[in-house]
This record gives C-alpha cells, sequence and structure tokens, in this order.
C-alpha cells in the first residue's frame, strides 16, 4: 500500500512539473532595458529640465540670499534672518522633491503601462527587465522607446 501511495504520489508531481514546464517553455518572454527606455522618454526628460529649471532657481533665491545677509551688520538680525531664510529654503526644498517624486511616479506609471500594453499587443506573456536577463528573450526595448519619445 505504500509503494502504490508514492508511486501514485511521484507520478502525481512527475506530471505536474511536466505541465509546469510546457507552458513555461510555451510562454513568450520579452526583454526591455529599462534605463534606456527611461532616458528616450519625452516625459522624463522634460522632468528633468523642469527639475534643471527648479534647482537654477532656488541656487539663484540662495545667492540673493547671501546677499542680503552680507548687508545685515547687526549679527542678531543677521542670525534671525539665516533661521528664517534656512526655514524657507528647507521648505521651498521639499516642495520641489515631493513635486519631482509625484510626477516622477506619473512619468513611471505611463511607461510601464506603454511596456504592458505593448507586450500584449505583440503577444507576449511576461517582460523582463534586460539587465536581469543572462539569456533569451525578445528585445522590445527599441519599440518602447519609439513610442515613449
Amino acid at each position: 500500500m505504500t509503494t502504490t501511495k508514492k508511486t501514485t504520489t511521484k507520478t502525481t508531481k512527475t506530471t505536474k512539473t511536466v505541465k509546469a514546464k510546457s507552458a513555461v517553455s510555451s510562454m513568450k518572454i520579452a526583454v526591455a532595458d529599462i534605463d534606456a527606455i527611461a532616458r528616450a522618454s519625452a516625459g522624463v526628460n522634460a522632468l528633468k529640465a523642469e527639475q534643471n529649471a527648479k534647482t537654477r532657481e532656488l541656487a539663484l533665491w540662495l545667492q540673493n540670499v547671501q546677499n542680503e545677509l552680507k548687508k545685515e551688520q547687526d549679527k542678531a538680525k543677521q542670525a534671525a534672518l539665516l533661521q528664517q531664510y534656512n526655514a524657507v529654503f528647507a521648505q521651498k526644498r521639499a516642495g520641489i522633491i515631493r513635486e519631482y517624486q509625484a510626477k516622477l511616479q506619473i512619468v513611471s506609471d505611463a511607461i510601464s503601462k506603454t511596456i504592458a500594453d505593448e507586450a500584449k499587443k505583440k503577444g507576449y506573456d511576461i517582460v523582463l527587465a534586460k539587465n536581469i536577463v543572462a539569456f533569451g528573450g525578445i528585445d522590445i526595448t527599441a519599440d518602447i522607446a519609439k513610442i515613449v519619445k
């Protein structure tokens, strides 16, 4: 009885393994270079340009603050102004970072959706990041990069 049960269990496991291997081998797998797609993305490039402009604007503001602090002769007033400007700077910087992260998430979600839509359109079951695949998969990076430009 034990031998029959072991044989049945072993046969069931073998059947499941064969079915799993068969399912995997029939899957169409694509790979995509996410970094290259991001570099090609109009959304990412626009966001970088916007971030650079805000960084320059903040640097100009800091330069004006430094000039104002240099003009103040009274050390107590200068210290109070410095404390006030530090608080304003922290708020401005945090706001810029928050806004950038929110917009970056939107762009990232759009790129992910584009990858998924293109993969479905071409009949791929799975898309993996190219940098984690040593071999195999059909590279759809160029197709996605054209779409997100």
